[in-house]
């Protein structure tokens, strides 16, 4: 009896069970010979039904924890060297709508000039089309300034290839403006002047969701400064 007892428990541990198999291991015929025995097959079959997963047995690694994987929360180009992509790996891209709760970026100049009527630097979320860290920045910190309209936000993809305006005038893509302003991961928020000059630090990488609200209204908060006191740019 103990002996198959003893099997039954190994094999419990050695295989995915379900919790309505583990609940099925037959502690109620060895109560009246072992007691210590069922009390043992039950605590194990506790303990597996506690540790069994609820879809049915079938095993998904564990998710890591937010906080560290968005420690560093950056993503690279795909050659990783910082050097933007090419326009032939994103030539296919430019057809595909992207949803997005930051309008994209058309013409810097006229983005700016907005932005100076509402005495806020312009914020530009420097982003990646397959960037992890980007849609949490994008929804959680930026979206909620968009729908305010008391900012003035822009997106560009630092892949892109798709037109568009700087803050001089001319035409220009994603690829070029991120290498211009020396962007070489994402996310990157920038805080710029009417000119495209900083005047405010950059938030680079998704940092630790708690603390990132709090950069960034420190880092609209200064640039709001060196717009008002006309104070050099960064």
């Amino acid at each position: 009896m103990t002996r198959n007892v003893v099997r039954t428990l190994a094999l419990a541990w050695s295989k995915p069970w379900s919790t309505a198999r583990l609940t099925a291991l037959p502690t109620s015929r060895l109560t009246w010979r072992s007691p210590a025995l069922a009390m043992l097959t039950t605590v194990c079959a506790m303990s597996m039904a506690a540790a069994a997963p609820a879809s049915g047995g079938n095993t998904h690694p564990a998710a890591p924890d937010s906080a560290l994987a968005q420690r560093a929360g950056v993503t690279s180009v795909r050659d990783g060297d910082g050097d933007s992509a090419t326009p032939a790996q994103n030539h296919n891209r430019r057809a595909v709508p992207v949803q997005t709760t930051v309008p994209l970026a058309t013409d810097f100049a006229a983005h700016a000039r907005r932005a100076a009527s509402l005495n806020v630097p312009l914020i530009v979320l420097v982003s990646l089309h397959d960037c992890v860290y980007c849609g949490p920045i994008r929804q959680r910190e930026l979206a909620p300034l968009v729908r305010s309209g008391k900012y003035e936000v822009r997106e560009i993809g630092m892949d892109s290839i798709a037109p568009v305006r700087e803050f001089d005038g001319s035409t220009t893509t994603g690829v070029a403006w991120a290498r211009a302003h020396g962007v070489k991961v994402s996310p990157t928020v920038l805080f710029l002047d009417t000119s495209g000059r900083p005047i405010a630090d950059p938030l680079i990488g998704a940092g630790l969701p708690d603390f990132y609200g709090a950069y960034l209204d420190e880092a609209i908060a200064q640039g709001r400064t060196r717009l008002s006191t006309g104070a050099a740019p960064r």
